[in-house]
């Protein structure tokens, strides 16, 4: 299938414009978003991608191509680099937590199952929101925030917005395109779905942010 990120990706533009509409999205704009809500999600977040990391290693684990093995497994280190740093700027220890929320736990269990019992197209495919959201949601907010000198999030929205992730993220849409190339109609339909499910997902978990998700019982 040609082109098929630009297609699925069209699919998803309501989940798109639903995120960055989101009070999350829009206050983290503004700087007005809460302190504690932006302490929760730093720490979700972390719990998150100690986990999003493995699904990245074992979606390279399976690429045919050994440069597209070191691409996943090189994301994956850079996670441990760029997102640590991240941490240590906005986690402070008040904020740490050891338990996932129940969105964390859901987007992390959905991730670990499709990238180990599905093969690897649809494996990359359901990490790949993962990259292309936080690359868009960071290019929104860049360009249309009016306090770049002043918004205590700065960092945060400069790490998403950077050159270095633009040139993560092409490679990692580059890995799908091409595998979709080669990909059966199932396997492409499949693709899809995960592309879509954990579109999804990335909207829930800022969602379960804001309102700073627990489990009820």
């Amino acid at each position: 299938m040609q082109n098929w990120y630009e297609q699925t990706r069209a699919k998803t533009e309501d989940i798109f414009q639903a995120i960055i509409s989101h009070d999350f999205v829009t206050e983290l704009t503004q700087a007005t978003l809460d302190k504690d809500t932006f302490g929760f999600y730093v720490n979700q977040d972390s719990l998150y991608l100690s986990e999003y990391k493995k699904s990245l290693v074992a979606v390279g684990s399976k690429c045919h191509r050994p440069e597209d093995t070191q691409f996943f497994y090189e994301s994956a280190t850079g996670i441990i680099q760029v997102e640590d740093a991240l941490h240590k700027e906005f986690l402070e220890e008040k904020y740490k937590h050891h338990e996932p929320s129940p969105t964390c736990e859901l987007y992390n269990s959905y991730l670990a199952r499709i990238v180990h019992k599905e093969s690897v197209e649809i494996g990359v495919a359901a990490v790949l929101p993962c990259f292309t959201i936080y690359k868009e949601v960071g290019d929104f907010i860049l360009n249309t925030q009016e306090n770049k000198g002043s918004n205590p999030y700065q960092a945060w929205i400069d790490t998403y917005a950077s050159d270095e992730f633009a040139e993560a993220v092409r490679q990692a849409i580059s890995i799908a395109d091409t595998y979709a190339l080669t990909a059966s109609p199932e396997s492409v339909s499949k693709m899809e779905e995960g592309f879509v499910k954990t579109s999804q997902l990335e909207w829930m978990f800022w969602d379960s942010a804001y309102k700073q998700e627990k489990w009820k019982i």
